[in-house]
C-alpha cells in the first residue's frame, strides 16, 4: 500500500495535470493509450491516485459528517464558512461547500476500469484475477465516493464514464438518490465477487485496501440507508461470522486508533504515514495542535446527557479529540509532532454491529438489538439496560454510536437517517436538533426553514451550475 501510495502522485500528475473542475478531467487520449497504459504498474499507479484522491476528501468527509450535528463544533479561524453552515447560514456560494473530490475519485476509479482491458492485452503479469480485484476496488472507490455525494446533496449526477475524450460528456444533469443509491448497490454487488478476501490479511494492505469484507460493510450501511433492513443483516452477518473480526479488547481497546489498523477490529482505514513526505493527516494542519489550541471543541453539555465520565471512551476526561493526539486510553501519553497520521477509519467491527443493532430495531428483532448494543457499551466498561420498546431502542442506538463513533464523522449521516426514515416521520429529529442549538432570536428564523426537508442537504455549488447548465439547483436555495 505504501509503496503504491508513493507513486499515487506521481500517477496523478501524468494523467491529470490539466485537471481544474470536476468533470473537465479530459486528459489526451494520445498520452493515456500510448505512453500510460501498457502495463500492470500502470493500473496499479492509477488505482493508487484513485485511493489518493479519496483520501483528499478525508478531512472534508469528517467535518461534513460532524458539522450540522450536536455533538461537535469547529470554532478555529480556520473554519469560518463551516461555521456558516453548521448555524444554518447555507449560501452556494461558500467556498467549503465542495464536491471536487468526491468526483475526482469517480473519474479516476472510471479511468483505470476504461483502461485495464487494454494493459492486460499488452502484460502478461496482469492476470485476470489481478484485473478483477483491482475493479473490485475502483468500484469500492467510486461507490463511497457516491455515498458521501447523495448523503450531503441527495440527488446528483451520477458519472459512470471516464472522461477522456471530447466525446465524453461533461455535463450530465442530476440523477435522483434512488438512482444512484440503486447503481452503488449494483456496483457493490459485483465488486464483492471480484474482491480479495483474507489473501493479505496482517499487513496494511488488508486494512488499507478495499477487500470483500470492507465491501460487505459498505454494502451493509448503504442497504441500511436505504431501509432494505434484511439485506442489511445479511451482508453484517457475513462479517461477523466470517471469524475474522471481533471487537478490540478492553485492555487494548486504544489500537483502534493508535497505531491504528487494529488487526482485530479494522475493516478498512484510509492510511497515513508521516514518515511518507506529503502523508500527514490533514487534520493536524489546522484542526489538531500539538502545541494547544485544537480549532475543534467537543459540545459538553450535550455529551454529558448520555455519556458518563468513566466510560472508557472519555480518555479519563481528555475527550474525543485524544483519538488523534493521544497514544493510550488512559490519556496519558500524547502523540509526538512526528506521528501527524491517524488513519481515517471507514469501517470497523463495532460499525457491524450497530449497523445490525439498528436494522434489528426496525424489524422488531429487540432481544437480538439489546445484545449488540451492550456489546459495544460493556467493551467500554459501562452496564447497558435492556430496552423493550423501539422508540427507546432506537434512542439507545443513537445514544450508543454518539459514543462510540464521537468525532469520527457518523454523528450527521446517523441522525439523518433516523430523521428520513419512513418519508421523514422522524424529522423532529433534526429539527429539535437545530433549533436547540441556536439563540431565540436565530429560532424564530429557523423554525420558517427546519420543516423543509430538503435543507437538511447542501445546495450545488453556484460554480457548477454556472459551469453546468444542465445541473438544477436544490430548489429549497432556489428561493
Amino acid at each position: 500500500m505504501k509503496r503504491l501510495l508513493r507513486v499515487a502522485t506521481m500517477a496523478g500528475l501524468m494523467v491529470f495535470t490539466s485537471c481544474t473542475d470536476w468533470l473537465s478531467i479530459a486528459p489526451e487520449n494520445d498520452l493515456i493509450k500510448e505512453k500510460f497504459w501498457t502495463k500492470t504498474a500502470d493500473v496499479e499507479g492509477a488505482l493508487a491516485a484513485s485511493y489518493d484522491a479519496l483520501r483528499n476528501a478525508s478531512m472534508q468527509s469528517l467535518i461534513f459528517g460532524e458539522l450540522r450535528a450536536d455533538l461537535v463544533e469547529f470554532t478555529g479561524p480556520s473554519f469560518t464558512d463551516y461555521a456558516k453552515i453548521a448555524a444554518s447560514n447555507i449560501s452556494p456560494t461558500n467556498g467549503v461547500i465542495s464536491w471536487n473530490n468526491y468526483y475526482t475519485a469517480i473519474n479516476l476509479a472510471n479511468t483505470l476500469m476504461h483502461f485495464d482491458d487494454e494493459v492486460m492485452e499488452k502484460d502478461q503479469t496482469f492476470t485476470p484475477e489481478l484485473k478483477d480485484a483491482i475493479e473490485a476496488e475502483a468500484r469500492f472507490i467510486r461507490s463511497v465516493a457516491f455515498f458521501y455525494l447523495v448523503r450531503l446533496w441527495k440527488d446528483v449526477p451520477l458519472v459512470l464514464e471516464a472522461s477522456i475524450s471530447d466525446t465524453a460528456n461533461l455535463f450530465l444533469p442530476k440523477s435522483t438518490e434512488k438512482e444512484v443509491v440503486h447503481h452503488i448497490i449494483q456496483d457493490l454487488l459485483v465488486a464483492k465477487d471480484l474482491a480479495y478476501t483474507t489473501e493479505y490479511r496482517g499487513t496494511d494492505y488488508f486494512y488499507g485496501r478495499a477487500n470483500k469484507y470492507s465491501i460487505l460493510a459498505l454494502l451493509a450501511d448503504v442497504y441500511l440507508w436505504d431501509e432494505q433492513y434484511e439485506k442489511c443483516i445479511q451482508y453484517c452477518d457475513e462479517i461477523i461470522n466470517s471469524g475474522v473480526y471481533g471487537l478490540e479488547p478492553t485492555e487494548t481497546f486504544f489500537n483502534i486508533y493508535y497505531p491504528g489498523n487494529s488487526p482485530i477490529e479494522s475493516i478498512i482505514e484510509i492510511q497515513y504515514d508521516d514518515d511518507l513526505e506529503g502523508q500527514e493527516n490533514p487534520i493536524y494542519y489546522n484542526m489538531i495542535s500539538f502545541t494547544g489550541g485544537n480549532q475543534v471543541t467537543m459540545d459538553s453539555k450535550n455529551i454529558n446527557m448520555f455519556m458518563l465520565r468513566e466510560d472508557l471512551r472519555n480518555f479519563q476526561g481528555k475527550g474525543a479529540t485524544w483519538k488523534y493526539s493521544g497514544k493510550d486510553a488512559l490519556g496519558l501519553v500524547p502523540r509526538v509532532i512526528t506521528e501527524r497520521d491517524a488513519n481515517w477509519i471507514l469501517y470497523r467491527f463495532a460499525d457491524i454491529l450497530l449497523m445490525k443493532a439498528e436494522a434489528c430495531i426496525e424489524l422488531n428483532r429487540f432481544a437480538e438489538a439489546n445484545e449488540l448494543i451492550a456489546e459495544t457499551l460493556l467493551r467500554a466498561g459501562m452496564p447497558y439496560v435492556d430496552q423493550s420498546s423501539k422508540e427507546l431502542l432506537r434512542q439507545a442506538l443513537l445514544d450508543e454510536r454518539g459514543r462510540e463513533f464521537l468525532f469520527e464523522g457518523k454523528r450527521w449521516f446517523d441522525l439523518l437517517r433516523a430523521a428520513k426514515r419512513n418519508n421523514f416521520e422522524n424529522k423532529q429529529i433534526i429539527i429539535n436538533m437545530i433549533l436547540s442549538g441556536a439563540d431565540i432570536k436565530q429560532q424564530a428564523i429557523l423554525k420558517t426553514r427546519v420543516y423543509d426537508t430538503l435543507s437538511y442537504y447542501l445546495p450545488i455549488p453556484e460554480r457548477e451550475l454556472i459551469y453546468n447548465q444542465n445541473l438544477i439547483q436544490n430548489p429549497y436555495y432556489d428561493r
